[in-house]
């Protein structure tokens, strides 16, 4: 009898022209993150043994479907010249342009199934949503008003020396208004702004922004005075530490501290510490942090022993806890697989903590022992099962598979 074919992971499952006989020929699919079917072939989809399934809709056998992997930004000729209406997947966010009218969306959308945020202007919304199949984030929507940027921007002097007075601004995209701005310039010039990301300001200029601010999706973050802004990730090592001259710090990215630093170093040299993202800080220095931080507003990882940071893919090899000294904390943004030969106890006796966002490939023993140091579970076991032997009856991973 032939060997039935198992696959590791498949990012889209097309079961629309599935049959028994070809859903028969695949014994096992680890991963899927997407499948679709028809009514017709509904049924088959619980007929494949899958591990994990994270979404799954019903599409038409007749639409005509556009995967596109990234951001997408549709506009108004993106419909043009469409013999049918057109089905778009989108893995990743996806921005409706304001030039974008109703009667386009309705005529050329025949479906959306987007996995990450969308953002919409308010009059496409309810033609939007009656479209969408399925969104895994948050529908963001933003007015039209008489000025719209699209992209981040920097709201300086020259900008606003730019525009008239009374304007009403839409930025889709973030906002960031530096220091040195005019008292008065930015009420002077802007009668109302919207913004879809996030906005940040200084002190000096904050009640002047909530004065014209209508909506913000991502939050108003106030520098305050006399802090020096960091726009970009950091590590803060003893010697980086040492060099600083400036005692107040604003770090608009994530911000690590090392296990070199000491608290009688940090309380000497750090006077004010804000951070719009993460820090994540040894344990040792929760009392000196806590001193130049309001840890009630900031995300504050402490970690104990060594700093285990993965944010890509990477396999953890039994080899690695041979050069540890101690424990190791685990943060885990990325894709972490364990290595089969990495016993439960090792995972349970040298990891201190361990704080889940991605995605962790282990088998259940190796996920019990992780699990008894879980701090934070925010993201996802998958499991690693035995391989076949002949491995040409195994498919390591498909980006699109069609039954």
């Amino acid at each position: 009898m032939e060997r039935r074919k198992t696959i590791g992971n498949v990012n889209i499952l097309d079961l629309r022209k599935a049959t028994e006989a070809s859903v028969g020929e695949y014994e096992a699919i680890g991963n899927v993150n997407m499948a679709f079917y028809t009514p017709e072939t509904a049924h088959l989809l619980h007929r494949l043994s899958i591990g994990n399934l994270n979404c799954s809709a019903e599409v038409s056998l007749d639409t005509d479907l556009e995967l596109i992997m990234g951001p997408l930004e549709i506009g108004s000729d993106h419909f043009a010249n469409l013999a049918a209406p057109l089905g778009l997947m989108v893995m990743g966010p996806v921005t409706l342009a304001p030039d974008l009218r109703p009667e386009d969306l309705e005529r050329g959308l025949a479906l959306a199934m987007v996995m990450g945020p969308v953002t919409v202007p308010e009059p496409l919304a309810a033609v939007f949503q009656s479209k969408a199949k399925l969104v895994m984030g948050p529908v963001r929507t933003y007015p039209i008003l008489d000025r719209i940027h699209k992209g981040n921007l920097t709201l300086d002097a020259a900008y606003l020396d730019g525009l008239s007075a009374g304007t009403e601004l839409v930025v889709v995209g973030s906002v960031t208004i530096p220091a040195g701005i005019q008292a008065g310039a930015v009420r002077r010039k802007l009668t109302k702004l919207h913004v879809t990301g996030s906005t940040t300001c200084f002190e000096e200029t904050a009640a002047e922004v909530h004065s014209i601010l209508t909506g913000t999706s991502g939050g108003v973050h106030v520098i305050p005075k006399g802090f020096r802004v960091i726009d970009r990730e950091v590590k803060l090592t003893r010697d980086l530490l040492e060099s600083l001259s400036e005692r107040k710090l604003y770090f608009t990215r994530v911000l690590v501290i090392d296990e070199d630093v000491d608290a009688p170093l940090f309380s000497q040299k750090i006077d004010g510490l804000a951070c719009v993202r993460t820090i994540i800080c040894p344990e040792s220095l929760k009392g000196a942090l806590a001193k130049v931080c309001d840890l009630l507003r900031t995300e504050v990882i402490f970690y104990e022993g060594s700093l285990w940071l993965i944010d890509g893919q990477t396999k953890l090899l039994p080899g690695r806890f041979d050069y540890l000294d101690g424990r190791a904390t685990l943060i885990v943004d990325g894709v972490l697989e364990v290595a089969p030969d990495v016993s439960p106890e090792t995972l349970a006796s040298r990891l201190a903590k361990v704080y889940l966002h991605g995605v962790i490939e282990c088998t259940p023993e190796q996920q019990a022992a992780i699990e008894s140091r879980l701090e934070v579970s925010e993201g996802a076991f998958q499991p690693v099962g035995e391989e076949p032997k002949e491995g040409k009856d195994r498919i390591g991973n498909a980006n699109v598979l069609t039954l």
